[in-house]
């Protein structure tokens, strides 16, 4: 099936500073075209936008859609449906059991192999685990095959505490990738003993997981530098987070936090706000929230000029994408925030180095500098 594309547009946008603790700026005359594709409902539910992934002719796989559970490839203007990822009888129809994000392992002319991570409930529905499986796709049949599972999280959790899935994936090589998971609303969060693999960073593969760290709540960005692994991660209200991750170190959550409790009823409260103290610090922190989704790197001596080899930032409540430069690997150096009026569910680099992002209105956007 393939669907028209309506209402292109495109349109630049001046950047601006957002001034904090760290120096900013420079890059004033930098500007953004930004292509914007509208696709109306077809890549959302509820309001969430498509997870994403780019193959290596520039065509774009984004999985979600109007009914929570599709795969479409977007290709020279042209939205293909091509088929079902899981079943609805292992989800809930709500945004919240939507893919978390889709990853490319390896890719030849025909067949891609691919990572797809999202909320899977039990048979019965009472309760909801993070799971992550490798698919098989044929692009001349635009036909998709689920084989295995590389990662189930534990423990199930209730239903209706379900938020904050995390599920964001980096592929590391053919066989292996790294994975974030959230607390999905465990009111026992607080409870060591009892978090099993909710919020954390893993290694994981077809036969093997291995966890890095702990003490995350939300983490929806994942990018690798060099041999370093950085995670963008929502605090509770502010506190959101750019943590660089070392191996058996402890990120805080729920007992430290920058942020502070919404209401006094929340699933869980911090034991202690305005503070790391005891845990590992974040490289950087934004308060008030700013809402951080996907991380990715901007290619050397691309088309970015000065701001190549930047880590870039998507986020919800800013509708922003932040340009972050480090000083090196453990803090940062700049931050510039662009404003786009959208909010960015995803986000990916293209292959000639401009970047695309969905939007939870169900848009498709094409970035690139302009000066």
């Amino acid at each position: 099936m393939i669907y028209a594309l309506s209402r292109i547009t495109t349109v630049f946008l001046l950047a601006f500073a957002q001034f904090f603790p760290i120096a900013v700026a420079a890059e004033a005359e930098l500007k953004l075209s930004i292509q914007a594709l509208d696709i109306n409902e077809t890549l959302v539910e509820s309001s969430r936008g498509a997870a994403l992934a780019v193959l290596s002719d520039g065509s774009l796989l984004l999985a979600g859609g109007n009914a929570g559970n599709l795969l479409y490839r977007f290709n020279d203007s042209s939205l293909q449906l091509i088929g079902e990822l899981y079943s609805q009888a292992e989800r809930i129809r709500d945004s919240r059991f939507g893919p978390t994000d889709v990853a490319v392992l390896k890719q030849s002319t025909k067949d891609v192999e691919l990572l797809i991570s999202y909320p899977q409930t039990n048979k019965k529905k009472s309760c909801v685990r993070l799971v992550v499986f490798r698919y098989s796709l044929n692009l001349e049949k635009g036909s998709v095959l689920k084989h295995e599972r590389w990662f189930q999280g534990k423990p199930c959790v209730p239903i209706g505490a379900v938020q904050h899935a995390a599920g964001r994936i980096e592929v590391i090589d053919s066989k292996s990738a790294y994975l974030t998971t959230g607390d999905l609303g465990f009111r026992r969060i607080n409870q060591v003993s009892a978090r099993g693999y909710l919020g954390g960073v893993f290694k994981i593969s077809k036969n093997k997981i291995i966890q890095i760290s702990r003490g995350h709540r939300n983490p929806q960005g994942i990018v690798r530098v060099g041999d370093n692994i950085y995670i963008s991660e929502h605090g509770p209200h502010g506190g959101d987070e750019l943590n660089l991750i070392e191996a058996n170190k402890d990120y805080g959550w729920p007992f430290v936090t920058y942020g502070k409790p919404y209401t006094s009823g929340d699933y869980v409260i911090p034991t202690k706000t305005g503070t790391h103290v005891g845990y590992q610090e974040p490289i950087y922190q934004w308060s008030p929230s700013v809402a951080p989704t996907e991380l990715v790197l901007l290619p050397k001596n691309s088309i970015w000029g000065n701001l190549s080899n930047y880590i870039v930032m998507g986020t919800l409540a800013s509708q922003s994408l932040f340009f972050i430069e480090l000083q090196d690997q453990s803090s940062v150096s700049k931050v510039h925030a662009y404003l786009v009026s959208e909010r960015l569910r995803d986000l990916e680099v293209l292959p000639a180095g401009g970047l695309v992002a969905t939007t939870d209105a169900g848009k498709l956007l094409f970035i690139t500098p302009t000066r």
